[in-house]
């Protein structure tokens, strides 16, 4: 709410951007003054060269791949008429409900030398193959944004380029790319950010990268310090990954000739280009989610089923339900708090965003060393009073997991209840204080039902982005707790893909009506802003 109504929830985007802000704090501090030993020194020496070549191989075929297609794609929907194109308008978008890492799964299995496509294909493995599945899964970021940059343009310039004798294609490449190159850069930073954190798909192919190497210093060597010098130079490609794609959005801006806007007519494209149109949105789909999925279902049913599945399939659910839950009342807090216009909200708040650019296994590692000492200040305590250590462990914990998850995911829970509210205007809270309605009846009244639904899907995407999170479940877990993502990486590292299978096809099943429901209903928000005059739209971020 505005400061006009009263409530101020400047405190909670203050403490939000402390949670994720912590972790990354934690890593910095240990990093720094923890103690160092020899294993840092023989990686530097002997693999750290191998890392950093993977993890270049790995980003920088991600972002091509999912360039190519996300930019595609977006462009054929959105300036086209052609069969199936209403439905492939949300459908594009559905490869998110699939782990990279089960999607890796999928492909190895399926290419390796026994496989059906052994040996007509090339084998997915390697840096090339992780990166090739990445820009399979993670291509809908870069789709999302370009199409929603393309919707948004004006048909002037492409218009004239055609005008002046420019094929199709000359004007898309001289007129509507230039323009929509902010929106493709967030997208690639994204799909880069999410390729550098991985650890189950890197693992399974064979491409150890900085975030391999990093669970090897915490699991195998059992430093601390050095996987916190290791996660810092994680954080420090990442930081400069994410400085460059602001730096690429402060120089392209995106405007229309005095501020006109005029829509574009979609192309009728022919019998047989529709069809290389529909053929070419529908083979992203097969390929990100389909087949990989569809070869994890052949195998699980010719397998029997793992033990303790029922109990990790619940531990999964309980773990995202409530972790979706929680961001969605934090990022309406937060989206709140920007609203109010204070620079304290809006600083805390962006500060909170920035924990999507921190790797799963980096902010574990920050609530590894926060929960770590303050067991440690709770076991000296307690020990003086009792004579016995604190009877709770904090750090194998689903608080510790819940407070990573937090830091990790917040970002996306912020975006969609921000511009949910922007279609809050002033006007209606004025309406609402002049019929004498106080600031909770106004925000129950007026503003929820207007806000309800970028709140749902606000906690949606976090359920699914905890759903399939590997790295940071598998070092916070209890010890007595597995979920489905653990147990699918724990079978595939022992070479059981069959028994790996079904853990894998039940993410998907479980993530999978969520991500229906995000992309149909960004995909109606954008329908609904595009029949709105420019002059009359809300400005904001598409839900």
């Amino acid at each position: 709410m505005t400061g006009r109504t009263g409530l101020h929830p400047v405190w909670l985007a203050a403490f939000a951007g402390l949670l994720c802000a912590a972790p990354l704090l934690a890593v910095v501090w240990l990093g720094v003054s923890g103690p160092w030993s020899d294993y840092l020194i023989h990686i530097a020496n002997t693999r750290l060269a191998e890392f950093l070549i993977n993890t270049a191989i790995v980003g920088l075929t991600a972002a091509l791949l999912a360039g190519v297609i996300g930019t595609g794609t977006a462009w054929l929907v959105t300036r086209h008429v052609f069969p199936g194109r209403n439905v492939f308008q949300w459908m594009l978008a559905l490869p998110l409900a699939m782990p990279a890492y089960a999607a890796a799964y999928g492909w190895y299995d399926l290419t390796q030398g026994a496989g059906p496509l052994g040996g007509l294909v090339p084998a997915v493995h390697g840096p090339l193959g992780a990166g090739a599945i990445f820009g399979l899964v993670f291509y809908p970021y870069v789709y999302l944004l370009a199409r929603e940059s393309f919707s948004a343009q004006s048909a002037d310039a492409y218009d004239a380029a055609r005008t002046l004798g420019c094929s199709p294609f000359q004007a898309f490449a001289r007129t509507a790319l230039p323009m929509v190159r902010p929106a493709i850069a967030a997208g690639l930073a994204l799909v880069v950010m999410e390729a550098l954190a991985d650890y189950g798909t890197v693992s399974h192919l064979g491409a150890p990268t900085l975030t391999v190497a990093l669970m090897r210093a915490w699991a195998g060597e059992g430093s601390i310090p050095d996987a916190a010098r290791l996660a810092m130079l994680l954080v420090s490609i990442t930081f400069l990954i994410f400085m460059a794609e602001r730096a690429l959005r402060r120089r392209a801006r995106q405007t229309a000739a005095s501020g006109h806007v005029r829509a574009f007519r979609r192309q009728s494209l022919s019998p047989l280009a529709g069809m290389l149109a529909a053929f070419a949105c529908l083979m992203p789909v097969l390929m990100g989610l389909v087949i990989p999925a569809a070869r994890l279902g052949w195998r699980a049913a010719y397998t029997p089923a793992a033990t303790g599945l029922m109990d990790a399939a619940v531990n999964s659910l309980m773990l995202a339900g409530v972790s979706g839950l929680l961001a969605a009342v934090i990022g309406l807090g937060l989206a709140y708090a920007i609203r109010t216009r204070k620079l304290a909200g809006r600083a805390s708040a962006r500060i909170a965003s920035m924990g999507y650019g921190v790797p799963g296994a980096v902010a574990a590692l920050g609530v590894l060393i926060i929960f770590g000492t303050l067991q440690g200040w709770l076991d000296t305590g307690w020990r003086s009073l009792t004579g016995s250590p604190f009877p709770l462990v904090l750090t194998g914990s689903a608080l510790a997991l819940i407070f990573a998850y937090q830091a990790r995911f917040i970002a996306a829970a912020i975006g969609p209840s921000e511009s949910a509210l922007s279609r809050v205007t002033p006007s209606l809270d004025a309406a609402g204080r002049t019929l004498g309605a106080r600031p909770l009846e106004l925000a129950r009244r007026v503003h929820w039902p207007l806000v309800s639904s970028g709140v749902a899907l606000a906690g949606l995407l976090v359920f699914v982005e905890v759903l399939k999170e590997l790295p940071a479940t598998m070092i916070l877990r209890p010890f007595n707790m597995n979920t489905l993502a653990v147990t699918a990486h724990n079978y595939a590292a022992d070479e059981r893909l069959g028994e790996a299978a079904l853990p894998a096809v039940l993410l998907v099943v479980a993530a999978l009506p969520a991500m229906i429901w995000i992309a149909r209903r960004i995909t109606a928000t954008e329908r609904a802003r595009a029949s709105v005059p420019p002059s009359e739209a809300i400005p904001g971020l598409a839900e």
